[in-house]
């Protein structure tokens, strides 16, 4: 399985991920088997959303660029945050925009893009249940933060949602992590855990946007998340 995003020329942007063996990653026609995209796809409006025909073999969480209501909506769409027992792994969504005042409430720009409090709690009670082997989430844990940025303007900006995660990593340390957000390939294990950052589709050599995590499937059974 690959956690990993759609690559489609309209989408040039999206940092992308593996968890599965696809035939061959340099030759989009031929795809990726079954894919887990970690943010920022993309859906701002319906038109976006309809443009990502229905394939569950292709899954994907939501960043801080995708519009919460339609990702929600969407079939292909993981959920706001969960489980999934069959893989060992945890997924939580949403990111902080630190250019949302130069950005559209509703068009470009959403003010739910990172999880409630009372979700984030729920998510975190759930994390440390779970202890996961795997976790993918858009942003990371402060701890890897300083080793992925490429923007300066997250220097200085310490959003709900990584302290979230660095509460998650303080209480388990998965064996791997996997996270975009910063556009940046990062590959660094710090205490148990190998963290993956992920370069954008379009910026960087195609290697530097994928994870492979050879023999993993989605689970026959349909995934549920808490929140949708």
């Amino acid at each position: 399985m690959s956690i990993s995003a759609q690559s489609t020329a309209d989408r040039l942007d999206i940092p992308i991920s593996v968890l599965k063996q696809m035939d061959n990653w340099e030759d989009e026609s031929k795809g990726f088997d079954c894919s887990l995209q970690v943010g920022d796809y993309g859906i701002f409006t319906p038109e976006c959303s309809e443009a990502t025909p229905e394939d569950l073999q292709h899954r994907f969480i939501r960043g801080n660029h995708d519009n919460p209501m339609l990702c929600g909506l969407h079939p292909n769409y993981l959920g706001d945050y969960g489980y999934i027992d069959g893989l060992d792994m945890f997924y939580l969504s949403g990111g902080f925009s630190v250019d949302q005042a130069w950005r559209t409430p509703y068009i470009n720009w959403w003010p739910e893009e990172e999880l409630n409090a009372v979700d984030m709690t729920h998510a975190f009670s759930l994390f440390a249940e779970k202890k996961p082997k795997i976790m993918v989430s858009h942003e990371c844990p402060t701890i890897i933060k300083a080793d992925a940025l490429t923007n300066d303007y997250k220097i200085d900006v310490t959003s709900s949602t990584e302290i979230a995660l660095q509460d998650m990593y303080d209480v388990h340390q998965p064996d791997i992590w996997i996270f975009g957000h910063h556009h940046s390939r990062v590959d660094k294990v710090i205490g148990k855990t190998h963290f993956i950052g992920l370069q954008a589709i379009g910026m960087g050599p195609t290697n530097d946007c994928i994870f492979e995590i050879s023999g993993l499937v989605w689970p026959k059974v349909e995934i549920s998340s808490p929140v949708s």
